[in-house]
């Protein structure tokens, strides 16, 4: 083997590990970033129940880590912020399936919307057409906001840096 194949080697599997997170990695970031202790056991219940499948790689075996990407994070992360503030797991895959089906512009631009919720009515505020979506309605307790493109935005900062210091 020359040097110019040593060399190609390191490059591309540190180019895969830097363009997605590890299990490990998902967890103390969400630790650091929201305080909620998430586990691997958290992590393979999503997987396997469809809620968030490691989109770079998933399982394939002993020595290849499952690689997240900023957007499986994203949404894990979201998912914490909900459960802190009472949002169960099925009402959160309900979002999100809804989100998938019926608003992708919120998960791939998220720049213009809100998310407001009282922990069972849920809806989404266009900040450019004014216009409120309502995803489930149900009667709640309390309000909360959750600024999509921050949280995207602080995401993947907090990625960025994280990956620079290991």
């Amino acid at each position: 083997m020359s040097k110019k194949e040593t060399k190609q080697k390191p490059k591309q599997s540190k180019h895969k590990i830097l363009h997605g997170l590890k299990s490990i990695d998902v967890i103390e970031l969400i630790e650091s970033l929201e305080g909620v202790r998430l586990d691997f056991d958290h992590l393979y219940y999503y997987e396997h129940t469809g809620l968030v499948v490691p989109s770079i790689r998933s399982a394939q075996g002993r020595g290849y880590p499952k690689l997240y990407s900023v957007e499986d994070f994203i949404i894990i992360r979201w998912l914490a912020i909900f459960q802190k503030r009472g949002v169960s797991v099925k009402r959160f895959r309900e979002i999100v399936d809804f989100l998938k089906k019926k608003m992708p512009d919120v998960l791939n631009k998220p720049q213009n919307w809100v998310l407001f919720t009282d922990g069972d009515k849920v809806r989404f505020f266009d900040k450019v057409s004014s216009r409120t979506i309502e995803v489930l309605d149900d009667t709640g307790q309390y309000l909360f906001a959750f600024p999509v493109e921050k949280i995207v935005k602080q995401s993947r900062e907090e990625i960025k840096k994280f990956l620079k210091n290991k």
